[in-house]
């Protein structure tokens, strides 16, 4: 066993690098460097560890390429959410919001422009839920479970359900929770809350 000095800082990221209680510093470190020199539990490096120059620029590279993927995932992922709100605005725009609505038809219509944009992800719409009351549901009979006037109403075009006797403040909650947890920016949400409340 050798005994080796770090400063504070790097003592302190290693620790906050602990996976369970009792990990040892040393744990901490192999598992680290199993990661980012893609080794495997056991095998020894392929690396001069005389040399470590040689060692800090094939870590450096290992960083690079994982920054570049994250920078790749992080493009993709905007991409992808500036393609799914332009769908969904187009969906809305089609809507005729100017004619006289309740908030419930608003309401509604917009979570179903949500499920027509995402229909394989709406299922997390199910997470959302109040104080022992639950908001979404696939059948009518479980959210009347919940509560004695919950109204449920059933999302169009989809097999979801939501409760609707809420005030236009949770409504506008709810469909904004909704939009958050799709993968939709700030600035979206927000903007769907706007069309909501006009």
């Amino acid at each position: 066993m050798k005994t080796i000095t770090i400063d504070d800082e790097l003592y302190g990221f290693i620790a906050s690098q602990t996976k369970h209680i009792g990990e040892s510093a040393s744990d901490i470190l192999r598992r680290i460097l199993i990661d980012e020199l893609g080794l495997e539990a056991g095998e020894n490096p392929n690396v001069d560890v005389s040399k470590p120059a040689e060692v800090n620029k094939e870590v450096k590279d290992i960083n690079k390429i994982k920054k570049s993927r994250e920078v790749q995932t992080k493009e993709q992922q905007t991409s992808d959410e500036i393609v799914n709100a332009s769908s969904l605005f187009d969906l809305l725009n089609q809507e005729t919001f100017d004619q006289p609505m309740s908030k419930v038809e608003r309401f509604l219509k917009m979570l179903g422009a949500l499920h027509q944009t995402h229909p394989d992800r709406f299922n997390a719409v199910l997470e959302i839920k109040g104080k022992g009351r639950l908001y979404f549901a696939t059948d009518k009979n479980t959210l009347l479970k919940t509560g004695s006037s919950t109204n449920p109403k059933q999302i169009p075009g989809s097999e979801y359900w939501v409760v609707t006797n809420n005030n236009t403040d949770k409504k506008c909650t709810m469909l904004t929770n909704t939009a958050t947890i799709l993968g939709y920016s700030k600035s979206n949400v927000e903007r769907l809350g706007k069309i909501f409340k006009a």
